[in-house]
């Protein structure tokens, strides 16, 4: 009974990882995909387009968008598919950009678009921002006057403390 109740389990747990997995999705022809979809500020993508099959075998395709910097896409497979990488700009500012998919750009008819989106937080470790900011400025006559003033009025404390503990003990 036991050993039932284990196989009963693991078949459902099979099936509920097997629902709860995401379903490959095939790229038509002349559609950009970006992965992932959606993207923080020095977050690195993945671009790829389908359908840039061209009569020049050394062409060069290329994705452009606002978000990142060129990318160069490199030929994978054998059914006109180009794929890259490019990282997001760190100053993207959150929204949906498009992405334009040249694929020769030695003759740039041949092009698709697609979009994704750049989140408002970014990936990269910001290191936190301490530099002087105003807290620093040349000291005047008058400010050195009263550190001063301070310094002699905690020492002279010090001494009178120092002198009654001393009387007290002997």
């Amino acid at each position: 009974m036991h050993a039932g109740t284990l196989a009963a389990a693991a078949v459902l747990a099979g099936a509920a990882f097997g629902l709860a997995a995401p379903a490959a999705q095939a790229v038509e022809a002349g559609a950009v995909a970006v992965t992932p979809s959606s993207a923080g500020p020095g977050q690195t993508v993945k671009i790829g387009a389908s359908g840039c099959a061209t009569a020049n075998a050394n062409a060069q395709a290329r994705a452009y968008s606002d978000a990142f910097p060129t990318a160069s896409l490199s030929a994978v497979g054998q059914q006109g598919e180009v794929s890259g990488t490019s990282t997001v700009f760190s100053g993207a500012k959150a929204g949906t950009y498009t992405v334009t998919v040249v694929c020769d750009v030695s003759n740039p008819t041949q092009k698709y678009t697609g979009s994704f989106t750049v989140t408002g937080s970014s990936t990269t470790p910001q290191g936190v921002r301490g530099g002087l900011g105003g807290s620093f400025e040349d000291a005047g006559p008058g400010t050195i006057a009263a550190g001063a003033a301070l310094v002699a009025a905690g020492l002279g404390a010090t001494a009178i403390t120092v002198r009654r503990r001393m009387r007290r003990s002997s």
